[in-house]
């Protein structure tokens, strides 16, 4: 864990109010890797990595300022896949939303038409999440393992 750490929101957060349900919580998650690392600089809250500004949608949607995680690898291939700003081979990494590094949601909690598997991850300042984060090296295999192991959800 980071020395820095104190369990603080970064200031931006002033401006909303964390969504009920919003825990420390422990979930399994997989997360596309735009640097194709697990490193700092792809597990930044996409406010951070659109320079501190909500590019699409409503600025008071609580999920701009998340770090965006899927608990399925099949739903963040999807995302990867759709995002302009992943290339293939996508790199992802595997981990979870550590309770030191912040707030937890599952989005569909919140928005119940939601039907894949995102999870909101609201960092606390200075926090490291890539430390807690595993790249997979061969995603399709892992994908159809994952498939085979879970009954083809």
């Amino acid at each position: 864990m980071h020395s820095g750490l104190e369990k603080k929101f970064p200031s931006y957060f002033n401006s909303f109010k964390m969504p009920e349900g919003a825990r420390e919580e422990s979930i399994e998650v997989h997360r596309a890797c735009k640097t194709q690392k697990a490193e700092e600089p792809s597990f930044l809250p996409s406010f951070e990595e659109n320079s501190f500004q909500v590019l699409d949608g409503d600025p008071e949607e609580l999920g701009n300022y998340s770090l965006s995680t899927y608990e399925k690898p099949k739903h963040v291939k999807r995302f990867a896949a759709l995002d302009g700003h992943y290339q293939p081979p996508w790199k992802i990494a595997i981990g979870r939303t550590e309770p030191c590094c912040g707030l937890a949601q599952r989005t569909r909690e919140r928005e119940k038409w939601r039907k894949d598997s995102h999870v909101d991850w609201w960092l606390y300042k200075n926090a490291c999440p890539h430390e807690h984060f595993e790249l997979i090296e061969d995603f399709s295999t892992y994908l159809a393992n994952y498939e085979l192991r879970n009954n083809h959800e």
